[in-house]
């Protein structure tokens, strides 16, 4: 087991490490049209851009939030505890692995009453809803740029995620109810399912849904924030550009992050399209941008937490005393 975390760590380095070269490579050859550039740096659309990116990740602990509640029977959390309970993991993020924030929900809220099974539920439901409304806007926007994914291809794709979709908010119990005893077998553990209300599912769509034109708004913000001027054709391609890299980046388990992978993806959707300064600067930029919401809104998770803490070792004082 030892053995098999270095080699994934050590893949995850080069990952990284092959996708840095590529990119110091890239402004090498272009460094010219680069420094032609004259950027006019602007606050206010830096700070938009950060306050959509935190926006994206309040959205969707409120989703969580919603869920959690929605389904518990006994225990229940407040939206603030939401925020300490799933954003603390965003101090994590781009450590190797991505079960740190999952592990840790598991161990506070068992504590707080709620099911273990329930936590990792409504944790898979959220994650697979924020995923699969992502790509799908993400894709809706591409559907106006044929030079990037021929239309077929864009159409193609979106009518299987939406067949995929429609079929999994319809049928999730019988899903779960099929695949939880196999799982169960597998891990030997005794993990349940519940069942979902598709209103509830259809509302968490809605939720993740405005996530995901948040979080790629603050692509935009970006571009006016480096002082780059795109046409009103090309906001939307932007836009998708980051919402459909970041997903990438998710899905690619071994890299802490998807530091790299999203930068990766970023490009490649923009090049060719845009102008190679815009190709390469924004990637880095909306990087900097989000590990500086990681940073913040992580940092206020972990004082929260400590606050909840604290307050109930002094609820659990006063009740041994009574």
């Amino acid at each position: 087991m030892r053995y098999k975390r270095i080699i994934k760590y050590a893949v995850s380095l080069i990952i990284v490490f092959a996708i840095s070269i590529f990119f110091l490579g890239e402004f090498q050859r272009n460094w010219e049209s680069i420094q032609a550039y004259d950027l006019n740096f602007n606050a206010l659309y830096i700070f938009l851009s950060f306050a959509t990116i935190a926006i994206n990740y309040l959205l969707t602990t409120y989703g969580w939030f919603v869920a959690l509640n929605a389904l518990s029977n006994t225990a229940k959390i407040t939206f603030p505890e939401s925020i300490a309970a799933v954003d603390t993991g965003l101090l994590t993020k781009y450590l190797p692995g991505k079960v740190w924030s999952y592990a840790f929900q598991i161990y506070w809220l068992a504590k707080a009453g709620f099911s273990k099974s329930l936590i990792l539920y409504v944790s898979f439901i959220n994650l697979y809803t924020s995923l699969m409304t992502s790509m799908l806007l993400g894709l809706s926007y591409l559907v106006f740029f044929p030079q990037i994914f021929p239309s077929a291809v864009t159409f193609s794709l979106l009518s299987m995620l939406l067949f995929l979709d429609f079929c999994f908010i319809n049928y999730n119990s019988y899903i779960f109810g099929k695949l939880t005893p196999v799982l169960n077998g597998i891990l030997k553990r005794d993990i349940g399912y519940f069942e979902m209300p598709k209103k509830l599912f259809l509302y968490l769509h809605l939720i993740n849904l405005l996530a995901a034109f948040s979080f790629g708004a603050s692509a935009y913000f970006s571009c006016l924030g480096l002082g780059f001027t795109i046409g009103t054709n090309k906001i939307t391609l932007v836009m998708s550009s980051l919402i459909i890299a970041d997903v990438m980046g998710f899905v690619a388990i071994i890299v802490p992050g998807g530091l790299g992978v999203r930068e990766g993806a970023m490009y490649l959707l923009l090049t060719g399209v845009s102008t190679t300064a815009l190709s390469l600067l924004l990637p880095i930029a909306t990087r900097v941008v989000t590990m500086l919401v990681d940073i913040s809104l992580g940092t206020t998770a972990v004082a929260l937490l400590n606050s909840y803490k604290n307050a109930r070792g002094v609820d659990e004082k006063s009740g041994n005393a009574n």
